[in-house]
């Protein structure tokens, strides 16, 4: 039996207050990039451009993004030019900006950690830096489901069974591994395991898109799903879903979910612009927390209907980044296999603080 992961109380919110202003243009032009909107692409170097582009995958989890975006917070703090590109997988958002074709990434925090983990020691190994933490669980916003009637009664009853699992948060390169594939399943056989012990590691997960999984659980070709919001009220109202597990309860309470990244040379080149989006950021998930916020911005985010962004379960958007709540998923992690015990990734130096 793996050992359990023990949780991590989530700190207090407090807003944060960035009052870095931009360096003189001169300064951009000596090549330290920094002025404002000088977002590279690319390491030293690089050409200037004047847009700062952030990958993401369109969702609840990184809502705040789309709410700065629409309330103009980017262009008050003097980023008036930025551009959200969308991906469809978390994978795709870290390799766009460990290929400089984005600036900043809203990415899950499993690959995000495993690729900075994978490649080391290499001296050219992708060297990420967490800018903002976006998204933390709360209970209800990730869930194994099954159909009303169903012999799945219970965690017990999960044992063997083939369960839909997100591809939006999949790393490719653990297929195979026996190990969790996703944060998602690692959080999911995690809490699995205070009830199947090693047995958790008997239920197969199946990969495919959440829209999917809810097609697949209609036509009974897997025995359960572990989705998110909105797809948990979808296959409920849909389907008549009902929850066999919370996977973010228990150990794994509070667990920090995706977070905004670049690559530190950016960051180098960039603190304006880096302070700026922090601060940008920190208002729209301080503003996230404000009933009818975030809802607001999901019809046009990401496609679903007014009604369904209403009654959703929204986790907690949080307003710092707690390294100790961070190295709680590199723990778990670490404890599901998917990042090598002798080599973690040190999360500390990977959180850039704020400007004061």
């Amino acid at each position: 039996m793996r050992s359990v992961l023990a949780g991590v109380p989530l700190p207090s919110r407090n807003r944060l207050r960035s009052q870095a202003r931009y360096l003189l243009a001169g300064v951009c032009g000596l090549g330290l990039l920094a002025a404002a909107g000088c977002g590279s692409s690319g390491g030293a170097g690089s050409t200037v451009s004047t847009t700062l582009t952030i990958a993401a995958v369109p969702g609840v989890d990184d809502a705040a993004l789309y709410l700065a975006q629409k309330d103009g917070l980017f262009a008050a703090e003097g980023l008036d030019h930025v551009q959200i590109k969308t991906y469809t997988t978390q994978a795709q958002v870290v390799n766009a900006v460990t290929a400089a074709q984005a600036d900043i990434g809203a990415s899950d925090y499993g690959n995000v950690f495993w690729t900075e983990a994978s490649q080391a020691p290499d001296p050219h190994r992708p060297d990420l830096r967490i800018l903002a933490d976006g998204y933390d669980a709360t209970a209800g916003v990730l869930e194994v489901l099954t159909l009303p009637g169903s012999k799945i009664t219970s965690p017990l009853s999960l044992a063997n069974a083939t369960v839909g699992v997100p591809t939006e948060g999949y790393i490719s390169h653990l297929k195979g591994s026996g190990d969790p594939t996703s944060l998602d399943a690692a959080a999911a056989t995690n809490v699995l395991s205070d009830y199947l012990g090693a047995g958790a590691d008997s239920v197969n997960w199946e990969p495919m898109s959440q829209p999917d999984e809810i097609t697949a659980l209609k036509q009974h070709t897997v025995q359960a799903i572990l989705v998110s919001e909105p797809y948990i009220y979808q296959a409920e109202s849909q389907l008549g879903a009902v929850e066999v597990l919370d996977a973010c309860s228990g150990s794994t309470a509070g667990l920090p979910l995706l977070g905004y990244v670049a690559m530190n040379a950016w960051v180098r080149q960039n603190p304006a612009a880096v302070a700026d989006f922090q601060a940008a950021l920190a208002k729209a998930q301080a503003d996230a927390a404000v009933t009818g916020k975030v809802q607001g911005v999901l019809s046009g985010a990401t496609g679903i209907t007014i009604q369904e962004a209403d009654m959703i379960t929204i986790g907690s958007y949080p307003t710092s980044t707690s390294v100790a709540n961070l190295q709680a998923v590199v723990r778990l992690m670490v404890d599901q296999g998917m990042i090598d015990q002798t080599n973690p990734p040190a999360v500390g130096p990977m959180v850039v603080k704020p400007a004061s």
